[in-house]
């Protein structure tokens, strides 16, 4: 059915529509607007927190301190030797002189270092606490490559000259040098030693030096184990002059001259 005067089916142009913002709440006449936090009363706030942080921490600081130190629960038990050979461990603890019971953190390792690097065969010291009741020392002996007779009786002497009294392989060459621990030609002929291969090594019966000017290396002799002579001369070129001496032992002759490597000779 058809309205008088309209299009049957036809709808007219839609409007938009703007939606209203929601209306705000009428202020409060009874309450009054907030006023700006003043300088002073921000810096009271400040001040106040800083306080309550530091009671905080000095608070943690004394409940660490009395459980590290007054309570008991991370005393010393244990200490503990690494590294040993041929230094016996009670020789290590004693000198370490940490009695067992104390605070561990209370432990002065530098102190604990410093007392067992006294003992002549040890090279150097690292002391670390392994929590919570172990203390541990660990050593590095010192490697002997020659033996020395002293007014002490038989010595050993360092791959470094340092001249100590320990245990040490029996085969070892032996140091006709005077023995001085630092001496410029123990240090030379020590550092020869140090640098011959195991092989060569192992033939030497003997080994010397001498300083002829106040700072110049050292001059090197080594004695080998069948009596052979070995003219080294400065420790420098040490395995140029070890590959030279391995070919000069291989023909017969009573002095090896590995002086320079580049002119080896033999006198027979």
């Amino acid at each position: 059915m058809t309205r008088p005067g309209g299009t049957r089916g036809r709808r007219g142009p839609e409007r938009a529509v703007a939606e209203r913002p929601a209306a705000r709440p009428p202020r409060d006449p009874e309450r009054p607007p907030a006023r700006p936090v003043s300088k002073a009363r921000y810096r009271r706030r400040r001040l106040a927190a800083l306080l309550i942080g530091l009671v905080l921490l000095v608070g943690l600081g004394l409940g660490a301190r009395v459980l590290l130190y007054d309570a008991g629960l991370f005393d010393v038990e244990e200490v503990r030797v690494a590294g040993a050979a041929t230094v016996a461990e009670a020789d290590v603890r004693a000198a370490a002189a940490v009695a067992p019971g104390g605070p561990l953190a209370a432990v002065d390792t530098a102190a604990v270092a410093t007392r067992v690097a006294r003992l002549p065969p040890v090279e150097s010291v690292h002391v670390d606490r392994s929590w919570p009741h172990t203390l541990t020392v660990t050593i590095t002996e010192r490697v002997p490559v020659a033996t020395v007779t002293t007014a002490q009786g038989p010595a050993l002497v360092d791959r470094t000259g340092v001249v100590y009294h320990g245990a040490g392989p029996a085969d070892l060459p032996r140091l006709t040098t005077a023995p001085r621990s630092g001496d410029p030609a123990t240090v030379a002929a020590v550092g020869v030693l140090a640098a011959l291969p195991d092989s060569l090594r192992a033939q030497v019966d003997s080994v010397g030096a001498t300083v002829s000017v106040p700072g110049a290396p050292g001059q090197v002799t080594l004695v080998m184990a069948g009596g052979e002579e070995v003219r080294w001369g400065a420790p420098e070129r040490a395995g140029e002059k070890a590959a030279a001496l391995s070919a000069l032992l291989t023909q017969p002759g009573t002095v090896y001259d590995v002086t320079s490597p580049d002119l080896p000779t033999i006198r027979r």
